[in-house]
């Protein structure tokens, strides 16, 4: 699970933070997910049938898949263990 991942000092100070205050957090983190040369930096270290770990977020675990596409916002990639294609932000490689 990805909690496991995340040091448990800042889901706690998370936990009490207030819902004005998560969402502003939210804000700050999707622009810096977006900043285009984080974008760059991935795309730079990817190509077409590469073998990769991603994030599904859906269910806080890492996965692997092969790059089938590279689109200006979005990778393409083929889930190895049930085959399942995903269109994912370049950040969740």
């Amino acid at each position: 699970m990805i909690e496991d991942a995340i040091d448990q000092r800042l889901l706690d100070l998370l936990g009490q933070a207030s819902n004005r205050q998560l969402l502003m957090l939210h804000a700050v983190i999707d622009r810096m997910l977006a900043d285009p040369r984080r974008i760059i930096e991935i795309r730079r270290h990817l190509h077409l049938g590469q073998t990769v770990q991603f994030l599904d977020w859906q269910h806080g675990v890492m996965l692997k898949g092969q790059v089938v596409a590279l689109h200006e916002r979005q990778v393409e990639l083929r889930e190895l263990s049930a085959r399942r294609q995903w269109k994912l932000p370049y950040t969740a490689v």
